[in-house]
């Protein structure tokens, strides 16, 4: 890689990122998900645009590689954002979606790319297995931007299936590379492989997220931000382990955050915020790099196969898999698989997976092959985009699936977790007609173990004391100590506990 000006690679490399920042702004205002803008960055920086970045050669290998580990980073940030207390109850409809529901994609999907595209059964079944999975950050990116909130666990369902989906596709993916390079294709074989591949990300994931947490509230170090860069370590060192032994490194990076996010440990949030920024760069790298890579002449000669795949996809492939993943789980509604169904939404990890065929090129693997999958899945990717991303709300509101989202609050103070502190900090909105307005907080007779720390009231803060007034559609911060104390505090102000979305 060259820059036409050398002098300016480092303000080259800035420019690139606040562009990106910017364009995350703009992408709520548009409907659409950022990564869509990330990637028509790269795209009209790289050669095909206005040159800025020049790529004398593609480097596949390094290319792979660079996006394989920021996919881990993206996924064990997403890990770590899991509310476990929200997961639970939906786990195993969750592991059925990222399981069996992919697997079906992959068929369905093979099978129009085996008429469309003219290629053997393997090959078709490799595309499939690399568009499967799905991308839930860009989701609720869209959702969010809408003001759109999802009913009956929607949220926690999407989101677990987005995160745990992602090694399945991957492990389909290098089965379905293996096969077209001519490889065993007995069944018991395979099916032993992909099962102990999986069986031992998870494996290694829960036994690093645990012993992390043991630890990490158990160090002392003398700069907070250390523990951030501890954390850091682990996951790269939970996905390398899980690689180096033949594991799923993408399930065990996942798996260790998710673990991890269950227990308390001490400097969480400060630990969130930084993985949040550390997925948001890795987003930013996988899609400006691969926008540097695109030919869109390529792209738009390969466009009307991609379209026919990418309708199949989108309706029957994703209907399909979905119904045959949900059918155990009969307290899930038509309305809300068919909603399921249509949040199919593609992301980073097909675009990621795609590069896979490039590294098999010595072996055998057709380079003009890898090149056709790569355009094709980059124009379904961004199909699904444009289309599905964009009719998001629209189709939640039109299913009856849409609750109103809160704008949150962002307050002074912030509630860091430490050693044997159990308390949770919570908002609470008081809308118009609830038995707690025009009370003091002495009349509310709250619960012994929480406290009032800040009413949010027309924009400003508000200290509150015994004889402070709750008012309508005022927003409560409130510290519990247990989550019996939070439910004593809505029921005190005449409030239901809020349900899991």
């Amino acid at each position: 890689m060259y820059f036409t000006y050398p002098e300016i690679g480092l303000i080259s490399v800035a420019f690139i990122l606040i562009l990106a920042i910017l364009a995350s702004k703009t992408s709520g205002r548009l409907g659409m998900p950022s990564l869509i803008l990330f990637m028509l960055l790269g795209l009209a920086l790289g050669k095909h645009g206005l040159a800025v970045i020049q790529l004398t050669a593609t480097p596949w290998e390094g290319l792979k590689h660079t996006c394989e580990i920021a996919l881990a980073l993206i996924l064990f940030s997403g890990g770590l954002d899991t509310q476990f207390a929200q997961v639970k109850p939906i786990v195993w409809r969750g592991v059925s979606l990222a399981t069996a529901g992919v697997f079906f994609t992959a068929i369905i999907t093979g099978l129009a790319a085996y008429f469309v595209l003219k290629v053997t059964p393997a090959q078709a079944f490799l595309l499939g297995a690399i568009i499967s999975s799905t991308d839930a950050a860009a989701v609720f990116s869209v959702l969010r931007s809408k003001g759109v909130g999802l009913k009956h666990r929607l949220k926690p369902t999407l989101e677990f299936e987005s995160g745990s989906n992602d090694p399945m596709a991957l492990a389909l993916t290098l089965t379905a590379i293996s096969l077209v390079l001519g490889e065993s294709s007995n069944a018991f074989l395979i099916v032993g492989k992909l099962v102990l591949n999986l069986g031992l990300g998870v494996s290694i994931g829960v036994l690093l997220g645990w012993a992390t947490q043991k630890l990490i509230n158990r160090m002392s170090l003398p700069y907070d931000g250390l523990f951030s860069v501890f954390v850091l370590a682990v996951a790269l060192l939970t996905y390398g382990g899980a690689e180096y032994l033949h594991g799923n490194g993408l399930l065990a990076v996942y798996s260790a955050g998710v673990t991890l996010a269950s227990h308390p440990f001490i400097h969480k949030q400060t630990i969130l915020k930084f993985f949040d920024g550390v997925a948001w760069i890795m987003q930013i790298l996988i899609f400006v790099s691969l926008g540097l890579v695109i030919n869109p002449m390529a792209l738009w000669e390969g466009a009307p196969q991609a379209i026919i795949i990418a309708i199949v996809l989108m309706l029957p492939a994703r209907l399909i898999a979905v119904y045959i993943s949900l059918a155990p789980f009969r307290e899930v509604k038509q309305r809300e698989k068919l909603f399921i169904s249509w949040v199919g939404l593609k992301g980073a990890a097909p675009l990621v997976f795609a590069l896979f065929p490039f590294m098999y090129i010595e072996e055998g693997f057709s380079e003009e092959l890898a090149v056709l999958f790569l355009n094709t899945i980059m124009f379904m990717v961004l199909l699904s985009v444009l289309i599905q991303g964009t009719t998001l709300p629209n189709v939640a509101r039109l299913l009856h699936l849409d609750l109103p989202t809160q704008e949150r609050t962002n307050y002074p103070i912030e509630l860091e977790q430490r050693t044997n502190f159990q308390s949770q900090m919570q908002e609470i909105f008081v809308p118009e007609g609830c038995d707690g307005v025009n009370k003091t907080l002495v009349e509310l007779n709250l619960p012994t173990d929480s406290l009032i720390v800040l009413i949010s009231r027309n924009g400003e803060f508000i200290m509150p004391n015994g004889n402070t007034e709750i008012h309508a559609l005022d927003k409560l911060l409130v510290l519990a100590t247990t989550p019996s104390d939070l439910e004593g505090v809505y029921a005190a102000l005449g409030l239901d506990l809020p349900e899991t979305t």
